[in-house]
């Protein structure tokens, strides 16, 4: 099993329910993706990053970006084409929303940016060879770990904390350890659940919000008697 495997699974059992749920309190932004927007927003990124930067087993893309619905999707997006992910490093790919990077992500809360990047990119994406689950998927704080060692964690997350389908996280941890990306995507997706990320959040509101949101879990901040992830 791989992060890419956990993807596939949940768009055939459940395309259509929302899975992630991206809120800036800063601006009072709002985004929601069901499981197949972020497939197909996961399919166009993987796309482009084959394509036009030779994603594979063996290239490492860096992500240097906030925590943001577009920062899982570009996540998830290079698992699937069976690349590494390294946080926080220098890899063969920058994905950051500097000038500079090679793929440039800003923080747009429509994404439309992102949109034009990879708008000419299939709905669809097929690697030339399966994923190998042995290859390296993630690399941070001096850490590796491979693509089936990503996916167990995340299987073992959701049945430790008793996470299921009417899971909903909602987490403040940015994506820069494999704790933040457990809490905020890994572990949820492994639940067939969802995830509610929050950037500048605002404390005041976060208690109606998770009311609203039907938020059962919570992670990198206490709301109430919601059980916190660890």
């Amino acid at each position: 099993m791989t992060p890419a495997d956990l993807l596939r699974r949940e768009l055939s059992r459940d395309g259509a329910r929302p899975f992630v749920t991206w809120y800036d309190d800063s601006t009072r932004a709002r985004v929601e993706l069901s499981v197949a927007t972020t497939a197909n927003w996961c399919a166009k990124i993987a796309g482009l990053l084959v394509e036009e930067h030779d994603a594979e087993p063996g290239v490492v893309v860096t992500v240097d970006l906030p925590l943001h619905w577009q920062t899982a999707c570009v996540l998830l997006a290079t698992w699937v084409s069976g690349a590494a992910v390294d946080i926080g490093g220098t890899g063969d790919v920058r994905v950051a929303a500097h000038d500079d990077a090679d793929v440039v992500v800003a923080s747009d809360p429509l994404g439309m940016g992102l949109s034009r990047l990879v708008g000419s990119q299939p709905d669809d994406f097929v690697p030339l060879a399966p994923v190998d689950p042995d290859a390296l998927a993630l690399r941070v704080s001096g850490h590796e770990w491979t693509h089936a060692q990503l996916a167990d964690a995340a299987l073992q997350a959701a049945a430790e904390h008793g996470l299921d389908a009417e899971t909903r996280v909602l987490t403040t941890m940015p994506f820069d350890s494999v704790h933040g990306l457990d809490a905020g995507l890994l572990a949820p997706l492994a639940a067939g659940g969802s995830t509610v990320l929050v950037i500048s959040a605002d404390m005041s509101v976060l208690a109606s919000r998770c009311a609203t949101e039907k938020v059962t879990h919570t992670a990198g901040v206490d709301v109430g008697s919601l059980p916190r992830l660890a």
